[in-house]
């Protein structure tokens, strides 16, 4: 298949490169002047006319370019541009050059507050941060384009994607200040759940999604459906490390996210699986490979 990957340059997207690249014709592109796949070009998904211009000819064009939910707190306008807007021009390019599929990754922060721990794909979602929202707007865009012009989606809600080339977020961040001796800031007693995807597993879902058409025009959970405490994720990695972490606890913050996990049955029953390392052996991986950069 002719392969599109739009985001090419970020954490999931170099994973993706990785196990997608010898299995279909693929191309890449992202904002940045290089990249680091041999098929690669520079593009700006804000930009209508790049749009037109690059997306064509391609089977599935798969979109991971996102704005994120930090940036949004204090950009809410550039979050928005990137996310909404760059959509819409994604979406308008498969349109006019006939493109038949897009796959697209949402968030669970969708949700906003869970009403149980284990969320499906039917959970009410009143998202709490712009984000969220801008994410909310995409998958009824999603829905609305194959409605209107047949324009074929599929939506894979993250949960808390880590693992090799994660340079930013929770994980990575923990284990540079526990291998450095610094101080951990942990909100309340860090006993808030959460759902860590070890990113590799995500692979097989995307080339699945890619290659057959009985996915499609669905949204589904990419989660394992088991949480754990952020307390937790800092003892695992401090354990890998043999160090000792220095914490300190503050009080938790106002509009904290509540706990939840993926549920994972209308994933299991289309693709006959879910993402499956624990989370101590994805830890351990993750480990090897920052140790290696």
């Amino acid at each position: 298949m002719r392969v599109l990957l739009l985001g090419s340059e970020g954490f999931v997207g170099k994973n993706l490169v990785d196990g997608l690249k010898d299995k279909h014709d693929l191309l890449t592109a992202d904002i940045s002047n290089t990249g680091s796949y041999k098929n690669y070009q520079k593009f700006d998904i804000t930009n209508l006319d790049e749009s037109l211009n690059l997306i064509k000819n391609f089977d599935v064009v798969i979109n991971l370019v996102t704005h994120t939910l930090t940036q949004s707190l204090n950009d809410t306008i550039s979050n928005a541009n990137t996310n909404i807007i760059g959509l819409l021009n994604v979406l308008e390019a498969c349109k006019k050059n006939n493109i038949k599929k897009t796959i697209f990754t949402s968030a669970s922060s969708i949700i906003g507050v869970p009403e149980d721990f284990h969320v499906n794909e039917k959970h009410l979602v009143v998202p709490k941060t712009a984000y969220g929202i801008t994410k909310m707007a995409s998958e009824h865009y999603l829905r609305l384009y194959k409605e209107m012009y047949d324009l074929n989606y599929v939506i894979f809600r993250f949960f808390n994607i880590y693992g090799p080339h994660q340079k930013n977020g929770l994980i990575p961040t923990f284990y540079k200040k526990i291998q450095n001796n610094e101080e951990i800031t942990v909100f309340g007693q860090g006993k808030q759940i959460r759902d860590f995807v070890f990113v590799p597993d995500i692979i097989p879902f995307f080339d699945n999604a890619i290659v057959n058409s009985k996915f499609d025009n669905e949204t589904y959970n990419l989660g394992t459906g088991n949480g754990t405490t952020i307390i937790e994720i800092i003892e695992k990695l401090a354990s890998l490390l043999s160090i000792k972490p220095k914490i300190n606890f503050q009080p938790e913050r106002p509009g904290e996210i509540g706990n939840f996990v993926s549920d994972t049955h209308h994933l299991e029953s289309k693709f006959d699986s879910k993402p499956e390392t624990s989370i101590d052996d994805g830890l351990k991986q993750t480990m090897l490979w920052t140790n290696k950069t």
